[in-house]
């Protein structure tokens, strides 16, 4: 399994899509904590250890760039996944200030997979299947 038992911090106001990517993740052996926006994602990055965040752009209190910006002063080895629907110019920016990969966000789980596969562990192997597979029956 591609997670090894790492530990992912699922961060997105929707709690319908953190669900989602939690099960996905669960699925394919992370360890996964949740959070609403990026003050709380804070909070729990220092609550305990966490190897990679997957973060939406747009939330409330603290936007996806924000949190980047402020996890990077304190945590800058925690590679930081922007996994949204914004637009080109923010995913430059969000890239600029150091965020390991910006991926639009999709049902389909197979590029954010592979990218969290690069992020834990760069020399991981991993095989892609069909979408279907990560949904839980």
């Amino acid at each position: 399994m591609i997670g090894d038992g790492k530990c992912v911090l699922v961060v997105n106001e929707m709690e319908a899509m953190r669900r989602f990517l939690a099960e996905v993740l669960r699925l394919t052996g992370f360890s996964v904590v949740q959070a609403c926006d990026g003050v709380q994602a804070l909070s729990e990055m220092q609550e305990r250890h966490v190897d990679v965040v997957v973060t939406d752009y747009y939330m409330p209190h603290l936007n996806g760039l924000n949190l980047l910006r402020q996890s990077q002063m304190t945590w800058p080895e925690i590679p930081i996944i922007v996994y949204s629907k914004i637009e080109w110019d923010a995913c430059h920016l969000t890239v600029a200030h150091g965020a390991y990969a910006w991926i639009r966000e999709s049902i389909d789980p197979g590029i954010l997979l592979s990218i969290l596969a690069l992020a834990v562990e760069p020399n991981v192997e991993w095989e892609f299947r069909h979408p279907t597979q990560w949904v839980a029956a």
